[in-house]
């Protein structure tokens, strides 16, 4: 909510704090800056002071808006390891330098403004669309603000804005630089090419044993077993507590009343609708109607077409006015109604078709609905046993002990890497919330207390770590096979890099694929005219790449799409689009060229404007924030 009351007005300058700020010191680092200077303040930008308690708020909601994205709790250390607090400090330091060249400038917004600002805030104004002082104060107090740090927060913010305003309005992309890139973006090749299939080539010679254990020597590492880890999970899910909840006939009554509508196919009509100046006119065209004129002529002579008129298949709740939807359902089929006034123009409405609804009743649909209510009820009962379990870690007990005393499932795991396979390859597929639980799994020693993992489901998940088996090198003979397969596909392809050389020399001699595709009994294709983005079953991305990278007439060779052969190609067309300024593409990439240098200039004037206003840190107070002794 205090990332909407701070948002900015202006398109690209609303970004400005959102992604350039965000990369912090994405150009430059902070270490070089810290001082031995020290005070109350965390950091000096000229004369502007960055307080800890400044620092301290920022952090606390970055965290839990980074906590939402993940879905879970992010901790103090997880967010440090993260580089959170020097992505905070470093955006509060480049607000900071901004406020300090405003003031260097006199630069200063009238109170006025401010105040035009706040009330033609949406967020601030009633269903009347005007300014609502109670809910401004309750929202401002429900975020930790007061009336006058929001109006400083709000002037800081136009200030910003004005200077980094002043480089948005002024880059502009030269339009050669649009034109390259639409032609980029939009120029068609085409080629002739064939395939070399190594399968095709001939048997590759078997290895004896000593090319595989050279080989097995050589390439240890594709061969190593990854670290596995045997866990025990404890389960809590609304699904495992539904089973235990009862629902009476009067809860599922109230459901059932309240989704009536989910349960329900809403009748569907086929509306047309001709809109009229005023109900004089209406009135005169309903007339003309009743005498005969069919509704299609009333709408050609008013200049519609078919789709002008024709509102579609709707429902009731599709039509947003209410009095023309209610008149549009209380005509019968093939009658016009007479001039309706709705909020905005007064219409004549038609109906051509009419879909019956369809209602279910509640014992239809008992059952479904009877899972869904329990289901809904589990989830405040998680919560409750998700304090139980927590009460009952702390007395000591195992998660064996808890799941047999409150009836929750146990997942036992044999064995399961970083990835989620098992030993054998395949993934484990009675992991739940893997990934999450993978990470807790895999970032805890054997035996330690893991923090529950929130599910997807609204659950919870308990990880322990019961036996960690390490990374280790498997054996030759354990592996001899797979070694022996590995080095065979890669002499294989081998033979077949040396063929495809061979073979476009031969073409590039010749001018010409036939005679080179035909000494190995491969077809000529062609390909369609493709773009640098399009796809292609025998011409992979790196095919494309290369495509655009030779010019027309020219012959090469390149992997194919599978990885084991080769393609030799002839680049047979070039199609380049003709580029008018005035189109709808080229304007659209213009603005995004325009943008994409906003950022760049934008970004080169804080690293500046930084160096030349200076920043010292405190070091002694950032080591407390970070919570490192001093």
């Amino acid at each position: 909510m205090l990332n909407t009351l701070r948002q900015r007005s202006g398109g690209l300058v609303a970004k400005i704090f959102i992604g350039v700020l965000a990369l912090s010191f994405a150009v430059w680092g902070i270490s070089d800056i810290f001082t031995g200077y020290r005070g109350d303040a965390l950091a000096l930008v000229g004369e502007q002071k960055i307080t800890p308690d400044e620092f301290q708020f920022t952090m606390q909601r970055e965290m839990r808006a980074l906590s939402n994205q993940l879905g879970q709790s992010l901790t103090m250390d997880q967010a440090r390891q993260l580089g959170l607090d020097r992505r905070v400090l470093g955006e509060l330091i480049q607000q900071a330098a901004l406020d300090e060249r405003a003031r260097q400038m006199g630069l200063a917004i009238a109170d006025k403004a401010i105040a035009q600002r706040i009330m033609s805030n949406p967020i601030f104004q009633n269903a009347r669309g005007e300014f609502d002082r109670a809910g401004f104060q309750q929202m401002l107090a429900s975020n930790g603000l007061t009336e006058q740090s929001y109006v400083a927060m709000q002037r800081e913010t136009m200030l910003r804005s004005h200077l980094a305003g002043a480089i948005e309005n002024n880059v502009s992309v030269p339009e050669t630089l649009v034109e390259a890139a639409f032609i980029h973006q939009n120029q068609r090749r085409k080629a002739s090419y064939f395939e070399i299939d190594p399968d095709k080539l001939g048997t590759v010679p078997a290895p004896n044993e000593e090319d595989l254990k050279a080989y097995y020597e050589e390439n240890k590492r594709a061969f190593t077993a990854p670290e596995f880890r045997t866990l025990r999970l404890l389960r809590l899910q609304p699904e495992d507590v539904a089973s235990n909840v009862t629902v009476t006939d009067e809860e599922l009554q109230q459901a059932f009343e309240h989704q009536r509508d989910d349960f329900s196919t809403p009748e569907r009509r086929e509306v047309q609708q001709i809109v009229f100046a005023n109900v004089e006119e209406a009135k005169a065209a309903r007339d003309r109607m009743a005498g005969g004129v069919d509704f299609e002529e009333i709408a050609r002579e008013k200049g519609l077409q078919p789709v002008d008129y024709n509102l579609g298949t709707v429902s009731r709740r599709d039509i947003p006015d209410q009095a023309i939807a209610e008149a549009a359902f209380t005509l019968e089929q093939g009658e016009v109604s007479q001039p309706v006034e709705g909020r905005l123009a007064t219409v004549l409405l038609r109906v051509t078709a009419i879909h019956p609804g369809e209602e279910r009743e509640l014992a239809e649909v008992e059952d479904e609905l009877r899972r869904s209510v329990a289901l809904g009820k589990a989830r405040d009962e998680v919560l409750k046993i998700h304090d139980l379990i927590e009460d009952e870690r702390a007395g000591g007990a195992t998660l064996d002990e808890i799941a047999q005393k409150l009836d929750l499932p146990l997942i036992h795991v044999d064995a399961v890497d970083r990835r989620g396979n098992g030993p054998d390859g395949a993934p484990l597929e009675n992991l739940p919330a893997a990934e999450r639980v993978l990470a807790t799994a895999f970032a805890s020693d054997v035996a330690v207390e893991n923090d529950p993992v929130e599910t997807a489901e609204e659950g919870f998940v308990w990880v322990e770590v019961m036996e960690v088996t390490p990374e280790a090198n498997r054996p030759f003979q354990e592996v001899r096979q797979e070694v022996a397969e590995r080095w065979s596909a890669e002499r294989a392809r081998e033979i077949a890099h040396a063929k495809a050389e061979e073979l476009t020399e031969q073409a590039r001699a010749e001018a010409s694929l036939q005679s080179a595709a035909a000494s190995i009994g491969a077809e000529i294709a062609e390909t369609p005219m493709l773009k640098r983005g399009d796809t292609h079953a025998a011409f992979g991305r790196e095919a494309i790449d290369s495509l655009f990278r030779h010019r027309e007439g020219d012959i090469a060779y390149v992997a194919s799409a599978n990885g084991g052969g080769y393609i030799v190609f002839n680049v047979t067309g070039i199609d380049s689009p003709e580029f008018n300024p005035d189109s709808a593409e080229p304007n659209a990439l213009r603005q995004q060229l325009n943008a994409a240098g906003v950022q760049d200039f934008l970004q080169q004037y804080l690293v500046a404007l930084q160096e030349e206003i200076g920043i010292t840190i405190n070091e002694q107070l950032w080591r407390r924030l970070q919570g490192r002794p001093e």
